[in-house]
């Protein structure tokens, strides 16, 4: 009987996280699982009834931990009637945090009720199973624990429209994003936002998406090109609804020498950096048959090898690993002052 009411007209918009947070295990790295939430609901693709507005604006707030962030979500719509008759629909907004949720027309607060969960016929969320890294843009795996299950949260309002008569809807919530925080430096924090459902409206609406984060810093990825506007805020406006769903990862980058936050190919640059300038230390030193000039670039090479790899073979193995490095970077950087001193002394006495 309820889902009988939804035949005349709808109007369905879809949210849900990539990823929920995930803590470590105590035998275990930093595990990542998909998010349960799913919309579930069916589409009305004969409302009538055309999205004019779509302004969806996060922003982003640090959360009481580092594995998770709070996005205080605001979505704005002006909905327009093209019916020559008054109409009336019924709303369904889903997602899978409700904290906090209002719906307002103007001044008016709309009551809203808890959403059903029926699956759409007509529309499937596409599986999300990379996540971007906002340093380098390389998509990463996200490994999948477990299968979760499909389900929808939300919560569905009435709206009347009389003739012809454009209306402006705004949504609030807050949600907790996504994290990812395997085999990368720093913590990638990620929100998909479910753009295609709104095909199912008549006309082409303007829309326009905003990014807010909350510390200058950050760096941002959005498969939507997105126009940075302020030390912190990022935005797009588009003439037509995009054909593909918005999905935004974002990090605040830290000890990063080279142009990617993977683990493994941030710390092989560092090495291959290092062994490089260890080359170009001893050949001056051997040039210059001053042993005192490799030994104060050693110095150097091993403080850089200290502070670049921060992070290796993650928890609860990452201190482990990364001492040993620094441990074997010096032994090296020893025998190779050894050689060098012995090259020179050599060259001197045959001189």
């Amino acid at each position: 009987m309820i889902w009988s009411k939804l035949r005349s007209s709808m109007l369905t918009v879809m949210f849900m996280l990539m990823l929920l947070p995930a803590a470590a295990s105590a035998n275990g790295g930093p595990l990542v699982d998909p998010a349960l939430g799913y919309g579930l609901l069916r589409f009305d693709e004969k409302s009538n009834i055309s999205l004019v507005r779509e302004k969806v604006v996060y922003n982003v707030n640090k959360g009481e931990s580092r594995y998770n962030d709070e996005g205080e979500v605001t979505v704005m719509y002006e909905l327009h009637n093209r019916n020559d008759a008054r109409k009336e629909i019924e709303v369904l907004f889903l997602t899978p945090s409700l904290k906090g949720l209002t719906v307002t027309e103007g001044d008016m607060t709309i009551n809203a009720s808890p959403a059903g969960n029926e699956k759409p016929f007509n529309w499937r969320p596409p599986a999300k199973k990379t996540v971007a890294d906002p340093v380098s843009g390389k998509e990463l795996s996200i490994a999948h624990y477990g299968l979760g299950y499909e389900r929808a949260e939300g919560s569905r309002f009435p709206l009347s429209f009389e003739p012809n008569e454009t209306k402006p809807i705004v949504i609030h919530y807050t949600e907790v994003g996504g994290m990812y925080d395997k085999g990368v430096i720093n913590m990638i924090y990620s929100h998909l936002y479910y753009l295609t459902p709104a095909a199912y409206w008549e006309g082409k609406p303007q829309v326009e998406l905003e990014v807010n984060l909350y510390a200058p810093g950050g760096k941002i990825h959005s498969n939507l090109p997105m126009e940075q506007i302020s030390p912190t805020a990022y935005k797009a406006v588009f003439n037509d609804l995009p054909t593909e769903d918005w999905y935004f990862s974002y990090t605040y980058p830290s000890r990063l020498l080279f142009p990617t936050n993977v683990e493994k190919d941030h710390n092989l640059l560092v090495l291959g950096s290092v062994a490089g300038l260890t080359v170009i230390a001893g050949a001056l030193a051997i040039s210059f048959r001053r042993s005192l000039i490799f030994t104060w670039c050693a110095v150097g090479i091993w403080a850089f090898t200290v502070y670049s790899i921060s992070k290796m073979g993650g928890y609860p193995f990452n201190v482990i690993f990364v001492a040993f490095t620094d441990i074997v970077v010096g032994v090296g950087l020893l025998m190779c002052s050894v050689l060098v001193r012995k090259i020179i002394r050599r060259r001197m006495i045959d001189s």
